[in-house]
């Protein structure tokens, strides 16, 4: 088992897709676009929301590689 710490907002992130994911398949089609602001929501519990660049730094970091943008600098 692999232990992981993540920020506050890296935690929202996590949360708000794993919901995401959860509707997509209780609907068993796409996400339905009018239903974002509860994604964002979820996200936005603690601030801000991640970035686009930010969200692949935590991708990378779950699946135990170097963060995205630390790696290439």
């Amino acid at each position: 088992m692999q232990n992981i710490t993540v920020s506050a907002r890296e935690r929202d992130t996590v949360l708000a897709a794993l919901r995401y994911y959860q509707f997509y398949r209780m609907q068993g089609h796409p996400f339905d676009p009018r239903q974002d602001h509860l994604i964002d929501a979820i996200a936005n519990e603690t601030g801000d929301a991640l970035d686009v660049s930010e969200i692949d730094d935590l991708c990378a970091g779950l699946n135990g590689n170097l963060h995205a943008l630390a790696a290439s600098s």
